[in-house]
């Protein structure tokens, strides 16, 4: 089931081709763009899985240069199970033909506890994931397709799964103002606080850069347009690098 399309972009910013990453599977929307919801676990539904993409933009910490990254966002909603759900953000994994997979390298989310997120009964946590794109696929043009290979931690049991992206061209429509009309939240890195994985390059990409910050942090991190899909949260925020007890 694919559901329309309600895209808009400021006239300043609009201009050449313009695409938009839908699920293989969509069923749902979420601020404005295509959306996959499973129901988990799957034999005994307790709550959601809901995951969409803004596509590629440009993600810049205070301590480091300027990161192509692809984004992704995951929203867990536990509606009924009493035993907390967990999910651990370093764990979710961004799949490219070709390119093998890679884990997040900044992740953005509306709890401090990351890299791990706890959902509560009656809880819905929205958490951002930020990929550092390889090489040969550092912009839309190059990149047809992705997989999240993503797991949570239900109450019954761990539910992993793989949603696949592809690419889809459309034309922008032209709108004046910011008021889209999305809801809250309706941009990337809304979330007070970000996580970056200091053993990135553990799990990367074949072409991956290698990324360094100073002092073990990222400071801010700024999160660029996305082509005027949606307004994306230009303030930047304070990050909380990853602390020496997580290990991989």
């Amino acid at each position: 089931m694919r559901l329309p399309i309600i895209l808009l972009c400021v006239a300043a910013g609009c201009g050449g081709e313009q695409y938009v990453y839908t699920p293989e599977v969509t069923n749902a929307q979420q601020s404005g763009l295509p959306a996959s919801q499973i129901q988990i676990p799957p034999e005994r539904p307790e709550g959601t899985v809901q995951i969409t993409s803004s596509g590629v933009t440009t993600a810049t910490p205070d301590s480091g240069t300027k990161v192509d990254v692809i984004h992704v966002r995951m929203a867990v909603a536990n509606n009924g199970d009493p035993t907390p759900w967990t999910l651990d953000t370093s764990q979710q994994f961004l799949e490219i033909p070709g390119e093998g997979r890679s884990a997040p390298l900044f992740v953005n989310a509306d709890t401090q506890t990351m890299p791990q997120v706890t959902i509560a009964k009656g809880e819905r946590h929205v958490i951002d994931l930020f990929y550092p794109l390889p090489a040969n696929a550092a912009s839309e043009k190059k990149l047809p397709q992705f997989d999240l290979m993503w797991t949570v931690n239900t109450g019954e049991r761990p539910v992993a799964s793989r949603t696949s992206f592809e690419r889809q061209e459309i034309e922008p429509q032209v709108a004046y103002g910011y008021d889209y009309g999305y809801g809250y939240p309706y941009y990337a890195g809304f979330g007070p606080y970000w996580w970056y994985d200091p053993f990135y390059g553990n799990t990367a990409f074949v072409h991956s850069h290698p990324y360094h910050f100073r002092g073990g942090n990222v400071g801010h991190v700024h999160v660029s347009g996305y082509h005027g899909h949606y307004n994306s949260g230009f303030h930047g925020q304070v990050a909380h690098g990853g602390g020496g007890s997580h290990h991989r």
